[in-house]
């Protein structure tokens, strides 16, 4: 019985460290993403400017 009980707490352990895992990535993704976002729009505010001269 205590085998079965250790084995589910090594469960338990294996699946919080993959979710924290997930989160990390999923944030380094975010802000993979805004840093994109914030090129896209600096390169076309200096398209309009550029065209404005």
């Amino acid at each position: 019985m205590m085998l079965i009980q250790e084995l589910i707490n090594l469960q338990k352990t294996v699946d919080v460290k993959r979710e924290r895992q997930q989160h990390r990535l999923s944030a380094r993704q975010l802000r993979a993403q805004l840093r994109e976002q914030r090129r896209v729009e600096n390169a076309l505010m200096e398209m309009r400017i550029s065209r404005m001269c």
